[in-house]
């Protein structure tokens, strides 16, 4: 009797072991209310792309800066001056810091970006992926919220695969990026 008790007492230890592993090793589910969801595919990439940027790069961007607050002062308007300003500033600042890995889940309920960010395909009219390396990243059309763009970076995952996974249930429409992701790729902005 107490061999069995012993036993016993070894497979629910093991079996807690096993389950604390599991769920330690496990991705975080998707937020959804029902509990229902389950995570189709994890990665990690970078935030966003780090461009290279030469001496001339910098020469320009400085003097076409430089330009505009010349131009808001010329025009006494210190709205424009205070807005081409944070630009420029914000503009040198982003672009000069490094990128941080950040964890993507794509879930049967949406998609996780960085365990902080819960975009529902409900709320998503359509998606569309962006290649053009070494960039490439799903573009995500909301219906809902106040932004309603986003961008999903891919890193160095196949962008089809990930999209044969979303297109179950989102509508899929490539070539729609608008022009500003367009011009900060050709800009390395």
């Amino acid at each position: 009797m107490a061999k069995n008790k012993n036993l016993d007492q070894e497979i629910e230890q093991t079996l807690k072991d096993l389950n604390q592993e599991v769920s330690q090793s496990a991705p975080e589910q998707a937020p959804d209310p029902q509990g229902r969801s389950r995570t189709l595919y994890s990665y990690t990439a970078k935030e966003f792309e780090r461009y290279e940027r030469s001496v001339t790069w910098y020469i320009i961007f400085t003097a076409i800066g430089l330009l505009l607050i010349t131009y808001s002062v010329i025009s006494r308007s210190p709205m424009m001056f205070i807005v081409f300003t944070l630009m420029f500033i914000l503009t040198l600042i982003i672009s000069n810091r490094e990128p941080r890995e950040i964890q993507i889940d794509i879930t049967t309920a949406g998609i996780v970006l960085d365990r902080s960010k819960f975009f529902r395909y409900q709320d998503m009219e359509a998606f569309g992926v962006f290649i053009d390396p070494p960039v490439s990243f799903l573009s995500l059309y909301l219906t809902e919220g106040l932004v309603q763009y986003t961008r999903i970076p891919l890193g160095t995952e196949n962008p089809e695969d990930i999209a044969l996974l979303v297109e179950q249930y989102v509508p899929r429409e490539d070539g729609r990026e608008r022009l500003v992701d367009r011009l900060d790729h050709i800009l390395k902005i």
